[in-house]
Formats: structure tokens, C-alpha cells, sequence
């Protein structure tokens, strides 16, 4: 190593930061922009990819503007474009019949009963959200059917949540589980966990009911991101508000099932962020809007919105915040978890507030997306960024800026602000940016002052990219399942 960068690496192995390569490279393509209208706009949550083939939701748009369920085909041998199709355009609860609408969350897929699953954040009974299935045709030219098997606000004063804005789970015993930001036995309704099990009693469960702890909910309240379940069967997830920390900061917390199988989880607080205090923006980060991940070691990773460290000599007016942060799981002779900033986004230039959820591949790396700045600060939209795995000499992790996105007049289709997480599949990263792509013509593609009705964008990883893992998530074959959709009851 050099002596320059030796000496760098030091500074930033005392800081706590990981070492920046703000490397670009033209590796992205845009692989399909969204028209408006019945196509769909503004995709908000992740893909999913199912037999080379990518299934994903949008915010609005379809023949009701209530949202839509798209899949991405990609070019047959010797031709370049994609083909989306729209499976399901979502009518809300209209001319009786009880469907979702605007759909914040990606779709999942139980491979044993071959159905995709999901949720809507409105619609359903009540219009305060659903969980919904997808059924693929029997035969590839038939049609796919959604159905809501679970409209929220079913229970007395809304004990079983509303508004579900976070994708499902499968866990280890099969059911689907999920949080809802709103709702609860509490006034006003802080957010529940749920488990929605399939069998002969098709029963939906409130696990837990967030804000239970303390006058200050320092269990956290108002979860958003999506859970993700481990072998045991335990859950872990983040809320971004809540917790011990200074400004009600949010935490990182794992749900444990009760012994007896019935009942409410254990709840365990892993950490509460801004726990170093506010003075200097909350160092350790503060309100967590995304899901956790596991790497292949039993770490957990995620991110934050906001806080920062300030680097030395930096403008510290600057409003560009968030970090990525790992959690290790106690042990030599630690008896809880123990939280470390792997990066902060400080400085603008490689992105800042970062609300998607991390992946890791088989070589734990981890890939992420910024919602704003890049290398041109102000007029930066999102970065696609890599965190490279931990170095054997104990230096920091490399993070390397994979894309920026422009706003650039020239381009009217350029894409802006992933706020989703990206796919891996075959050496690439696949993901979605909720505004730029094709503009419409139509008012229902501006929005927040930028426009477009958004985009699916494709970064090139190269030769001998590592394979997915599977993050923690439990997506793999469980339980078993029939050729109808089931309509679950309450208990």
C-alpha cells in the first residue's frame, strides 16, 4: 500500500468511515421508462426477479390511477427492448368489490404454492389497506388473477393496523408476515406487526403492538420497512421513530416468538440510534426507513435517513445526512448487540438519504441506492453505491459510487430518485427510480417539482460478479398451499 493511502485508511479506520473510491463508470442503462396513464407511475418498491423475469408494483397509474402490478420481460434473441405487461390494474373498494390501491411495497413469491404475495397501502373493506395474492395463469396465454385476502381495519377501532407501506415475509413456519405504519389498541394507532398463516384455520394474528413500551414509545412506533426472518423463526426490523435515543430516532429491534405458539412476541430492543446525542448530528444515524439484512457471518446491516458525521474541515450547513451501519450479535463476553457506522453520507457528493433497503452478495459485498445527491451535490438525484466486504488487515470497507443520476435538461427521460432497493441477478443490479423516465405530457407525472413518471434501470457488475444470498429473508418453499385463493379469518 502506498503511503499516501496507508495514511488515509488510518485516519479513516479511527474515524470509523468507510474509504471512498467516488468511481463512475457507464454501466447503466435504462431498461424501461414508465408512460403514464395505464402503464403505471411512480414505482416505489423493489423487484423481484422469478425466472429471469422481473415483477414489481406501481404507486398510481393503471386504468383506475389506483396503481398497478407490472411484469419486465426482457429481449427476446436479437432484439434490444423489454416488454413490460400490466397484470393487475388495482380499483379500490368500487362498485363492491373490495380491491387494494396505490401499493407502496414490492411482491414476494412462495415457491411451494406458486402464488406472488404483496400489500397495498389503501383500498381493501375499510380503505386502509390490503394484502393481496397474485395467481399466474395455468397456462402462459391465460390471465393472472389477484385477490384481497386480508382487508386491514377489520377488527374493532383498527386493532389490526392500517396502512401497510412495507413488503411480506415468508417465515420459517410458512406465514406471511408484515407491519402496518398505522393503527393498533392505541389511540391514534402506532403500528403493528402481523403473521398471516395458511392452513385449515387461515387465521390472521397481531403479534405486536408497537408504542406498548414507556411514555415515549420506547419500543419504536411507526414502522415502515419490511421485516426479514431468521432460521429460528425470530423477525427483526427497524421503526424510524421511537427508542431510547436523543429526537425520538428510531431502532433496530427482533421479535421473538412466544413459547406456547399463541400470544404476542417478545420484543428486544438491538439498538436505539442517536444514542451519542444530536450536538454533532447524531453520529450514529437516526431514523432507519428500511429493512435489515443479514450477511453470511450473522451481521446485520441497514441504514439510515439521517445523521452524519462531520469530516474534518467540512461544511457542517451542509443538509446532505444518512449512513450505513452494521449491528454484530453479542458475543466474546458482550451481552447485546453493538452498533458501528460503516459510512456516512456527509458530504453530498456521494449520495445522501438513503431510505432503501441494503443486499448482500455471496462474497458480502453490499449495494445500495441514495435517494438525492451525487457527484453534482445540488443537482444530484441518487447514487447506486457498493460497499465492499470487510478487509482482512482490519482497514475500512471501500465504498465505490457505481452511478450517479443527473438532472440534466438536455435529457428529459433521465432517470431520478431510487428510493427502492436493487436486485442482483446474473452479474447486474436491477432497480427502479420513482421519478424521471418518460414525462407523460399529463400533470399525473409531476410531482415534489420534478417529473416524470419513472423508470427500471439496469448497472452492469461485469465479468465474475458473486451471487445473491439470501440476505436473511426466508423466501425459500414452506408449508403447503392449494389451487385457490384462501381467505383468512381473524382471531
Amino acid at each position: 500500500m502506498k503511503p499516501v493511502y496507508r495514511a488515509v485508511a488510518l485516519i479513516l479506520a479511527l474515524t470509523g468511515f468507510a474509504w471512498v473510491c467516488p468511481c463512475t463508470a457507464a454501466n447503466t442503462t435504462t431498461i424501461y421508462e414508465f408512460n403514464g396513464g395505464d402503464d403505471g407511475v411512480w414505482p416505489y418498491g423493489s423487484l423481484l426477479e422469478y425466472k429471469g423475469e422481473f415483477y414489481g408494483t406501481t404507486w398510481k397509474g393503471g386504468t383506475s390511477n389506483l396503481g398497478t402490478i407490472f411484469k419486465l420481460t426482457p429481449p427476446a434473441a436479437g432484439h434490444n427492448l423489454w416488454t413490460k405487461t400490466v397484470l393487475h390494474n388495482f380499483t379500490g373498494n368500487i362498485n363492491s368489490y373490495t380491491d387494494g390501491a396505490y401499493p407502496q411495497a414490492g411482491l414476494i413469491y412462495d415457491a411451494n404454492d406458486g402464488k406472488f404475495y404483496g400489500t397495498t397501502n389503501q383500498g381493501g373493506q375499510s380503505g386502509y389497506g390490503t394484502i393481496f395474492a397474485l395467481v399466474p395463469p395455468a397456462n402462459p396465454q391465460g390471465e393472472w388473477r389477484e385477490a384481497t385476502i386480508y382487508s386491514f381495519c377489520s377488527l374493532p377501532s383498527c386493532e389490526d393496523g392500517t396502512y401497510p407501506q412495507a413488503s411480506l415475509v415468508l417465515g420459517a413456519d410458512g406465514a406471511l408476515y408484515g407491519t402496518t405504519s398505522k393503527g393498533g389498541p392505541y389511540y391514534g394507532g402506532y403500528g403493528t406487526a402481523f403473521r398471516l398463516k395458511y392452513g385449515e384455520d387461515k387465521l390472521f394474528r397481531v403479534i405486536y403492538n408497537f408504542c406498548t413500551v414507556g411514555y415515549y414509545c420506547l419500543d419504536g412506533y411507526r414502522p415502515v420497512a419490511e421485516l426479514i426472518a431468521d432460521k429460528q423463526g425470530a423477525l427483526y426490523g427497524t421503526t424510524p421513530l421511537g427508542g431510547n435515543g436523543s429526537g425520538n430516532s428510531g431502532i433496530a429491534f427482533k421479535l421473538t416468538p412466544p413459547a406456547a405458539g399463541t400470544g404476542l412476541w417478545t420484543q428486544t430492543v438491538l439498538y436505539n440510534f442517536c444514542s451519542d446525542g444530536d450536538d454533532d448530528g447524531c453520529v450514529d444515524g437516526a431514523s432507519p426507513a428500511a429493512a435489515l439484512v443479514f450477511d453470511t457471518q450473522g451481521n446485520l446491516y441497514g441504514t439510515t435517513q439521517t445523521g452524519k458525521v462531520y469530516h474534518a474541515g467540512g461544511n457542517r450547513s451542509n443538509s446532505c445526512s444518512g449512513t450505513v451501519f452494521k449491528l454484530t450479535p453479542p458475543g466474546n463476553g458482550a451481552t447485546g448487540w453493538t452498533e458501528s457506522v460503516i459510512h456516512s453520507f456527509a458530504s453530498g457528493l456521494i449520495g445522501c438519504g438513503p431510505v432503501a433497503a441494503l443486499i448482500v452478495d455471496s462474497q458480502n459485498n453490499l449495494y445500495g441506492t441514495n435517494s438525492y445527491g451525487g457527484e453534482l451535490d445540488a443537482r444530484g438525484v441518487g447514487t447506486v453505491f457498493k460497499v465492499g466486504p470487510p478487509h482482512r488487515d482490519g482497514t475500512p470497507r471501500t465504498l465505490t459510487v457505481l452511478t450517479n443520476f443527473l438532472t440534466n435538461i438536455d435529457d428529459p427521460s433521465a432517470n431520478l430518485n431510487p428510493v427502492g432497493p436493487v436486485t442482483l441477478y446474473r452479474g447486474a443490479l436491477y432497480g427502479t427510480t420513482l421519478y424521471g423516465g418518460h414525462q407523460g405530457g399529463t400533470l399525473e407525472c409531476q410531482a415534489g417539482g420534478e417529473s416524470g413518471c419513472g423508470s427500471i434501470f439496469q448497472v452492469s457488475l461485469g465479468a465474475g460478479a458473486p451471487k445473491p444470498t439470501g440476505g436473511g429473508k426466508s423466501n425459500e418453499p414452506h408449508g403447503s398451499g392449494d389451487d385457490g385463493v384462501p381467505a383468512p379469518t381473524t382471531d
